[in-house]
């Protein structure tokens, strides 16, 4: 089979690579087409040690069964494509941890995905999905996200009881009704997207999820006049629906219709709130225009009364950064997150593009700092190195998103006050700024080539979760502004949904 058509498949089959990422390759530019059953099929038996395949609007409409010689995939994305059916074979696809095969024609999934014991995240919206169309999912007992918004659904699965669910995303659905087996998901999920349905009531089980941190059950049909208000209100917090549907929502058969009230513990809620400092001049990032056409929307923010020294915290910290790079971020395609030593870096910062000859930076773990162009051929050869000797799939980390902007001639990256680079999304930090054990304040970044709307939603996990493993954590505002423009805020009044704020004026020169 001649892959002349097709020099990415090419290169890997060559060199043995472990991605493959494919995207914006149009109808009939290509002979044969990705669609070719011949050319899938060489491809994929020629292949079996890929980690990580993307193939995204490519109007592809079939994928081969034999994809499941690829024992060794973790990552499959389909998006933006025109499958009507996937092939019934994932059960040779073990160590898949990630599937996304949202924007497509699907109406049903295949039964062999009930046996991806992995899986973390399953992105399967806007398509056209029935209730009958989804698998039993209770074997899945790893899976973090589930994305099944824009569909045709009636119910949602009623095996979906994974114990580390943090995120649901049903809106743009048929729900009438949530099943009392929810209750199994109380302790563990952070979001719950609910909105645009036809739900009259919900069950008491809901009002018992405090950890819910995003809630919207906007533009239902609410038999409860008040509750309807209360849910299409931006205003209204989570906790304020949350004790509503609680004392108020469809009871069980076997739960009592009245309860002995218990008078609330008083807090003083500037005490309980999360404390924002805001208005720092220091603290503001300029966007150069350079950047716009290549990577144009970043959120930052300052996290302090940080403690790593603790061993374990430092360990949870930067697990919170690895799952959402494969769940949210989507292996870095969507999003991604940088983490700074406060202190290491001098403000203020700038977010620019460079071409990559011009760039220099000491990326993370290395020892000297190179031109853009050292660092991606150095991290081609030294995977390829790595490969030969172990004649297994364990690369460089930073090798693994190489792909995104292989083949991009300028690259963004943030740049301290001294014109050093210190973070090249979505590839590496620099290693002078990484973090250590006597870190106390940390800068984060999230940035993206896709919207803003998904910094700020990774943002909000970030700090969620880090408000768990930090008791006191106390929270810098960042701008980014774009000459007199605000490009963004964080946090501003309609971040962290659910989560307390008591914003104060800065004294100035903190973080300096």
């Amino acid at each position: 089979m001649s892959f002349s058509s097709w020099p990415e498949l090419a290169d890997v089959i060559e060199h043995k690579r472990f991605e493959i990422a494919l995207k914006h390759v149009k109808d009939g530019s290509r002979d044969p087409s990705f669609d070719d059953e011949s050319l899938q099929k060489s491809f994929f038996s020629q292949c079996p040690q890929l980690n990580l395949l993307s193939v995204t609007s490519c109007s592809v409409s079939r994928i081969s069964t034999e994809i499941q010689l690829c024992t060794n995939l973790t990552s499959i994305a389909f998006s933006h494509n025109k499958l009507t059916d996937l092939p019934d074979v994932f059960g040779s696809l073990k160590k898949l941890k990630f599937l996304d095969v949202s924007h497509n024609e699907l109406t049903a999934l295949p039964a062999s995905l009930k046996t991806l014991t992995k899986l973390e995240s399953l992105i399967v919206n806007n398509n056209k999905l029935t209730i009958q169309g989804i698998p039993e999912l209770s074997a899945l007992g790893q899976l973090h996200v589930f994305d099944v918004s824009h569909n045709n659904l009636a119910a949602l699965p009623p095996t979906l009881d994974s114990t580390k669910i943090s995120s649901i995303d049903a809106a743009n659905n048929c729900l009438t009704e949530l099943p009392d087996e929810f209750e199994k998901l109380a302790g563990v999920l952070r979001e719950l997207r609910l909105n645009d349905n036809k739900m009259q009531e919900l069950p008491t089980v809901v009002g018992k999820m405090h950890r819910l941190k995003v809630l919207d059950l906007s533009n239902n049909e609410f038999r409860d006049t008040r509750f309807q208000r209360l849910t299409n209100d931006k205003r209204s917090k989570v906790p304020a629906v949350l004790n509503y549907v609680e004392k108020n929502g469809r009871k069980k058969n076997n739960e009592k219709t009245e309860t002995t009230a218990v008078e609330p513990e008083k807090v003083d809620p500037a005490e309980s709130a999360v404390l924002v400092r805001t208005n720092d001049e220091q603290l503001v990032v300029t966007r150069h225009k350079s950047v716009s056409e290549v990577r144009p929307y970043l959120v930052c923010c300052v996290l302090n009364n940080v403690d790593l020294s603790d061993g374990d915290n430092f360990k949870k910290f930067i697990q919170v950064q690895t799952k959402l790079h494969a769940s949210l971020c989507e292996n870095r395609t969507t999003a991604a997150v940088g983490t700074h030593r406060m202190g290491s870096f001098q403000l203020p910062v700038t977010f620019m593009a460079l071409p990559r000859q011009d760039l220099y930076i000491r990326a993370l773990n290395k020892k000297t700092s190179v031109s853009g162009n050292e660092l991606m051929e150095s991290l081609l050869r030294d995977a390829e190195l790595a490969r030969k000797r172990s004649k297994r799939s364990t690369i460089d980390p930073l090798y693994r998103y190489l792909h995104i902007v292989r083949d991009d001639p300028v690259l963004a990256c943030l740049v301290d006050a001294q014109q050093v680079v210190i973070s090249l999304p979505p590839i590496t930090n620099s290693d002078p700024t990484k973090l250590t054990v006597d870190t106390t304040s940390i800068w984060v970044e999230v940035s993206s080539a896709q919207s803003l709307e998904i910094c700020k939603k990774v943002m909000d996990e970030l700090v969620v979760e880090s408000l768990k493993i930090f008791p006191g954590l106390a929270i810098d505002q960042v701008r980014v502004v774009d000459g007199a423009n605000h490009i963004s805020i964080y946090p501003d009044k309609n971040d962290l949904p659910g989560v307390a704020l008591n914003r104060v004026k800065s004294s100035g020169n903190e973080n300096v």
